[in-house]
C-alpha cells in the first residue's frame, strides 16, 4: 500500500511522517479515532533508508501481506477466540451434563477467551510495534508541484 506524507521531524533511522487517513482504515481505531481524536491527520513513524529531512513530501510504501496479517491478527482471532469460547462451553457442558441455560454462560465464556486472546494481542502489538518488518518505508521524495493523488483512488 501506498501512502504520501510530510516528514515532520527527521530521526535518523527513522522518521515521523504526518499522513492523511485513508478511507479504508480511518475507522479502524488503532489511529486515536475511537479515544475522540477527529483529526484526519496522524503521524506515524516510518524507516527512511532515503534520508528525508523535515518539511519534505515522500512516498511511504507498506508490505500488503503484513497489513493482512495485522488486520487478521486484530479482528478475526478475537472473533474465532469467541465463537470458540462459546462452541467449547457448549460441549463441555454436554459432556458433564450440566443442566440449565447454558447458552448464557457460554457467552461468558467466550467473552471471557477472547479477552484472554486480547491480552495476548497487546503484548505481541507491544514487540511488533518496534518490529522494523511492520514500519513503513518511505521510498522516495516527492517534488514541489507534483500531485500527490492517493493510488487507492486510482
Amino acid at each position: 500500500m501506498e501512502q504520501y506524507g510530510l516528514v515532520y521531524e527527521n530521526k535518523g533511522e527513522t522518521a515521523a511522517v504526518s499522513l492523511q487517513r485513508h478511507l479504508t482504515c480511518q475507522s479502524c481505531g488503532r489511529c486515536g479515532i475511537l479515544s475522540g481524536s477527529n483529526k484526519r491527520e496522524i503521524v506515524i513513524e516510518a524507516l527512511n533508508p532515503i534520508q528525508a529531512d523535515e518539511g519534505q513530501r515522500v512516498l511511504l510504501e507498506t508490505d500488503d501481506r503484513r497489513m493482512l496479517f495485522v488486520s487478521f491478527m486484530l479482528y478475526l482471532v478475537p472473533l474465532g477466540a469467541l465463537m470458540a469460547g462459546i462452541f467449547l462451553w457448549l460441549a463441555v457442558a454436554d459432556y458433564l451434563e450440566l443442566t440449565g441455560n447454558q447458552e448464557l454462560t457460554a457467552v461468558g465464556a467466550g467473552f471471557a477467551l477472547m479477552a484472554v486472546i486480547y491480552f495476548f494481542i497487546r503484548i505481541w502489538d507491544k514487540r511488533a510495534k518496534d518490529n522494523p518488518r511492520y514500519k513503513p518505508v518511505i521510498t522516495e521524495l516527492i517534488e514541489n508541484g507534483t500531485e500527490c493523488t492517493d493510488p487507492q483512488e486510482k
